[in-house]
C-alpha cells in the first residue's frame, strides 16, 4: 500500500530536446521547493542512458510512488498505448500532465487527475520553458585547418583538434564551427561570402583557431583569438600572430590544456 503521507514522484516524458529539459528543470524545482523526492525516467533507453541520474521505470518499486508527472510534448492516445506497460505500472498514482500538447479533444481523451497543458482545445498557455532562469556560457568559434600537406611530417592537426575539443568539453563552452573555405560548395558551414563569416565572428566571445585566416579575420572584427599552431615548431600562424602583436598563440607540442584554459580566460576579460 502506498503511503500517501510520504509522497514520491516519478517524472516521465520524452526529454529529447533542450526545451523538454528546461521544462523538466522547472518541475524538478517545484518538487524540490516542496521537499518532495522524485526520480526521472525518459520514455526510451537511448535517452535514459544519456544521464546516470535517469532511472529505468521497469526496475522501480512502483508502489513507492504516489504521483506520476507526464511532462512536455504532444500527448496522444497512440503514445499512451506505446508505453502502456509504463503507465499501467503507475496507474495507482495521481497523474499530473505538465506542459503537454493535447492532440485530441479533452472530452475524448483525458487520462489525468490534473492537467496543466501547454495547449488543448480548451486553452493555450505559454510554454513553461519561459519560467526557467537563463544561464550563459561563453560562445566560442572553432576554426580548424585540415590537411596542409605542404608541411609533411611536421603536421600535428589531429593533436591540435583533440586539444581544442577537450578544452571546449571541459569548460562547457557553446561552440560555433567556422570555416573559411570558398566557394560555398566547399564551405562546411555554408558561409557564402566573407561578410557572413566576419559577421559571425563579430558575435562570438572568443575564437579558437588553428587556421591563419581564422586568426586574422577574427581579430579584424575585434574578437579575441586563442591561436594553436598545428605545425611542429610553428609556422605561418605563429608568424602572423607575431607580426600583428597578438600574444595568445601556442605551439601544439609545447602547450597544455591548462595553458589554453588560462588563455581563454584572458581573452574573455
Amino acid at each position: 500500500m502506498t503511503d500517501k503521507s510520504s509522497p514520491r514522484a516519478l517524472l516521465v516524458g520524452h526529454f529529447s530536446t533542450f526545451g523538454d529539459i528546461e521544462v523538466l528543470e522547472v518541475v524538478k524545482a517545484w518538487l524540490a521547493d516542496d521537499e518532495i523526492p522524485f526520480d526521472v525516467s525518459p520514455y526510451t533507453a537511448k535517452v535514459r542512458n544519456a544521464d546516470p541520474d535517469f532511472v529505468d521505470p521497469a526496475k522501480l518499486d512502483a508502489a513507492a510512488y504516489t504521483h506520476l508527472f507526464v511532462i512536455c510534448g504532444p500527448f496522444t492516445p497512440r503514445l499512451f498505448q506505446s508505453f502502456a506497460d509504463l503507465f499501467s505500472r503507475f496507474s495507482h498514482c495521481v497523474w499530473i500532465g505538465v506542459n503537454l500538447t493535447m492532440s485530441e479533444k479533452i472530452d475524448d481523451f483525458f487520462p489525468f487527475d490534473v492537467l496543466i497543458e501547454r495547449d488543448s482545445n480548451r486553452l493555450t498557455r505559454p510554454d513553461l520553458a519561459f519560467r526557467r532562469p537563463n544561464g550563459r556560457v561563453p560562445v566560442v568559434g572553432v576554426c580548424l585547418a585540415t590537411r596542409q600537406a605542404e608541411y609533411g611530417g611536421r603536421r600535428r592537426h589531429d593533436e591540435a583538434r583533440g586539444l581544442l575539443h577537450e578544452l571546449v568539453r571541459t569548460q562547457g563552452f557553446a561552440t560555433v564551427d567556422l570555416d573559411t573555405c570558398w566557394p560555398p560548395s566547399m564551405n562546411a558551414t555554408s558561409f557564402e561570402n566573407t561578410t557572413q563569416f566576419l559577421s559571425m565572428c563579430s558575435k562570438l566571445d572568443v575564437v579558437l583557431s588553428t587556421r591563419l585566416h581564422g586568426l586574422v579575420l577574427s581579430l579584424k572584427v575585434g574578437t579575441p583569438v586563442v591561436a594553436l599552431d598545428a605545425i611542429a615548431g610553428g609556422d605561418k600562424l605563429s608568424k602572423q600572430a607575431k607580426a600583428v602583436g597578438w600574444p595568445e598563440v601556442y605551439l601544439v607540442e609545447d602547450t597544455s590544456l591548462d595553458e589554453l584554459t588560462s588563455a581563454v580566460d584572458r581573452c574573455l576579460q
